[in-house]
């Protein structure tokens, strides 16, 4: 695993069975730049994180305008997400993915976004809002701490 990016930090909050999430710290410059393709590879990196972060067992498949993940890139999608919408500013930049299904989600809803914003330093965020988990009770101890581990693999600005 690699080490936690300097002020890592993590919060998760509950309401009517709708989950928000969202991790930060910050990297001694940018990551990316302030363009649409530095917001295109936020999402690949961070694609690239949940890969790495299970050794391979759950993957990602883009088509048809849809970002799934699978297991061994086999069966039914574990979420779906619609591609990209990219956002970039002078300092900014975000990519923004919305979730439309998978067995995972109890129904369509919510956002994952990825951010970057900064110029000399960056803070980087992930953020998950408005997520409809199908494990109710057993989401903060089963999704959230996948998506904690992903999320530090991925903000570790290193490992990119």
């Amino acid at each position: 695993m690699p080490r936690l990016p300097d002020g890592w930090q993590s919060s998760v909050s509950r309401r009517d069975g709708v989950v928000d999430s969202e991790q930060w710290a910050v990297s001694p410059q940018p990551v990316v730049a302030p363009t649409p393709e530095g917001a295109r590879r936020l999402g690949h990196e961070y694609w690239r994180a949940v890969t790495r972060s299970t050794l391979g067992f759950i993957r990602v498949r883009e088509g048809g305008g849809r970002v799934q993940l699978r297991v061994l890139g086999l069966g039914p999608a574990l979420l779906a997400l619609e591609r990209e919408d990219v956002a970039a500013a002078h300092d900014r930049v975000a990519c923004t993915f919305r979730i439309v299904g998978g067995i995972l989600a109890r129904r369509p809803g919510g956002t994952l976004t990825l951010t970057q914003v900064g110029l000399e330093t960056a803070e980087l965020r992930v953020a998950v809002n408005g997520f409809y988990p199908r494990l109710g009770l057993l989401y903060t101890p089963l999704e959230q701490r996948f998506h904690a581990s992903v999320s530090r693999r991925y903000l570790a600005a290193g490992s990119w």
